[in-house]
């Protein structure tokens, strides 16, 4: 899932059909939604559910629609460009466009609230490609020709024999969960071999592996920065551990070094450079204002962050490195694990991986997602997660551009500064909340001396967001 924030375009209907139009009959009804930005459309009586499929087919638009918005759509122009002819079609309901780099837009359609609109249309047709960069098709997300493969608790399959026989080299595995990352020669084997698997009584499940682009860098701004009045207690005293699975974190340059333990990398030497701050490192910051909240009487803490490095110097990074950097960083004593990524689907990889987590007393906190949809964004909405979503600058509301769908569970400030190499830099979205929240989880953990699962119980009732409880 991206992390930057997204500009949202609301378009608040205020256009009525044309009256007294002449009756036709269905046969000529129609609704074209061309190519060069017009539009015609002659139609009577037309379900909003069908005219939504037939813009969902034309318009390359990913559709959500609020439920039960039982309206017929009447109207007929030609012409007329797009945003028009949205407000003409449109006219009864409230709509937004939220633009999605190198995906399809989504279209938010709602009568009460854009946060209702979770019912997806699904498309009769499948759509082509978009292709922002000329001629350059945007890739497929499902990494080719690899399957992930989780055995059954004492299977007794031999998975090196397995692979053989299907013809697949094991790149990876998770060790300690029976989770394998296999790759094929080319997708008939590929798709061959799922089917194989598929059918082995020994096989709990089998997954494809999926690409994850790294966040947004951030740009420095002209900011004083606000102090971090917060210092590492004693090295030989044991805190909580809190697992950072991002980009790097960088030691120099930074005013978290002394609070790092020795990072873990999933993808080979790190690309950090001294001119550019990470993700990580600025998410590694935040955590640190989260606890330094957090504390009471004293500003020594014996917390510490674990960064676990899933993107290396690659521009990308797939579901099975992240699931194999939460299992790295549960095995190396994680008590917290942060997560600022996500996607729409539900992942059976990240799913047993966090719920393996969550058996042996660890505590996840995941990033809402940065488009105000209310649809369940995972792996925050997973039930053994806390979905963290983000506050507007003045903390009385919930961010205009962040999701506050029925899972999410705390808000915390959606704005962010980090220092790096005396420079300023400020960044905005829910992974900056998720990052805040970890803080203040070890804070209370670490002061209350409770134990990190009983943690949660609090932040849902300290950090609930906006309007959401009592």
């Amino acid at each position: 899932m991206k992390r930057a924030a997204i500009a949202l375009g609301l378009f608040i209907a205020a256009m009525t059909p044309v009256a007294n139009e002449t009756k036709k009959s269905s046969r000529d009804d129609r609704l074209e939604w061309r190519s060069d930005g017009t539009a015609s459309v002659q139609i009577e009586q037309w379900p909003l559910e069908k005219v939504l499929q037939s813009l969902s087919d034309q318009g390359r638009w990913e559709i959500l629609v609020e439920p039960d918005l039982q309206l017929k759509v009447t109207t007929r122009f030609k012409d007329l460009r797009h945003p028009e002819a949205l407000r003409r079609l449109l006219s009864e309901v409230n709509f937004a466009i939220i633009p999605t780099p190198g995906s399809p837009s989504k279209m938010l359609v709602y009568k009460t609230s854009s946060t209702r609109a979770v019912i997806r249309i699904i498309p009769t047709r499948r759509l082509p490609k978009r292709q922002p960069d000329g001629d350059k098709e945007v890739d497929s997300p499902k990494i080719p020709n690899e399957l992930i493969v989780t055995l059954k608790p004492n299977s007794g399959i031999d998975i090196a024999e397995l692979a053989k026989k299907l013809g697949a080299e094991i790149v990876d595995e998770i060790e300690g969960l029976d989770i394998y990352r296999l790759r094929f020669e080319n997708e008939q084997q590929t798709e061959k071999a799922q089917t194989l698997l598929e059918q082995n009584k020994g096989v709990a499940s089998v997954d494809n592996n999926f690409g994850i682009t790294p966040p947004d860098m951030l740009s420095p701004v002209g900011l004083k920065p606000p102090p971090l009045n917060l210092r590492p207690a004693s090295a030989d005293k044991d805190g909580i551990v809190i697992g950072l699975i991002d980009s790097s974190v960088q030691r120099e340059g930074s005013r978290v070094g002394d609070f790092l333990l020795p990072e873990i990398s999933m993808a080979g030497e790190a690309a950090n450079r001294p001119d550019q701050l990470t993700h990580g490192t600025s998410m590694a910051e935040t955590i640190l204002r989260g606890l330094s909240a957090s504390l009471e009487d004293t500003q020594e803490t014996s917390v510490r962050i674990l960064p676990v490095d899933v993107y290396g110097q690659s521009e990308n990074t797939s579901t099975f490195a992240v699931a194999r950097g939460v299992q790295a960083a549960i095995e190396a004593g994680a008590d917290i694990i942060s997560l600022s990524l996500g996607s729409d689907q539900q992942n059976p990889l990240m799913q047993s991986v966090i719920q393996a987590g969550t058996r042996e007393g660890v505590l996840f906190l995941a990033a809402a997602g940065n488009e105000p949809t209310g649809l369940p964004v995972y792996p925050a909405a997973q039930m053994e997660v806390v979905g963290v979503t983000a506050l507007n600058l003045s903390g009385r509301d919930v961010a205009n551009y962040a999701n506050t769908g029925n899972f999410v569970e705390a808000a915390a400030p959606g704005a962010g500064v980090t220092v790096f190499n005396n420079q300023t830099y400020f960044g905005t979205g829910t992974s900056f909340s998720t990052a805040y929240v970890a803080g203040v989880a070890a804070g209370i953990s670490s002061t209350k001396g409770l134990p990190v699962p009983e943690v949660r119980k609090l932040i849902a009732t300290e950090m609930r967001p906006p309007g959401t409880g009592p």
